[in-house]
């Protein structure tokens, strides 16, 4: 019984600790100052999903993030990146829109969402290029 009860003192201690660790860099903000200053040039690659269509059709953006200047989003057939409108922007996300639709960046997992005029979401990952 002792060992059981002790288990559970260690175990709880544990996530205690990491619940700690996870809500320190999560309310960190120097963290984030730094990232957001940094110039990102990305490549993202995912598929684009129509709401009746049979599958999902694979595309690829460029995405360029500099600081606090506008953002630049170049897709398949466009011979240059188009300047989007920047909505929102904080440690978590990056939201822009541009004429043909809205996308929102993830800053911690690299996700890319794109919500069409048409319809459409394209759900990309992007990487450093």
């Amino acid at each position: 019984m002792d060992l059981r009860i002790g288990g559970r003192v260690k175990w709880a201690l544990a996530g205690r600790s990491l619940a700690a660790l996870l809500a320190y860099d999560v309310l960190n903000p120097s963290a984030y100052a730094a990232a957001q200053d940094t110039n990102l040039n990305l490549v993202c690659s995912g598929n684009s999903y129509k709401k009746d269509g049979p599958f999902p059709t694979p595309e690829t953006f460029t995405l360029k993030i500099d600081g606090k200047k506008p953002v630049f989003i170049g897709g398949p057939g466009s011979e240059k990146p188009v300047k989007a409108r920047t909505i929102a922007s904080n440690e978590i996300q990056l939201k822009f829109a541009t004429g043909k639709f809205t996308g929102e960046y993830f800053n911690f997992t690299g996700d890319l969402f794109l919500i069409h005029n048409d319809g459409r979401l394209t759900r990309l990952m992007c990487k450093p290029s």
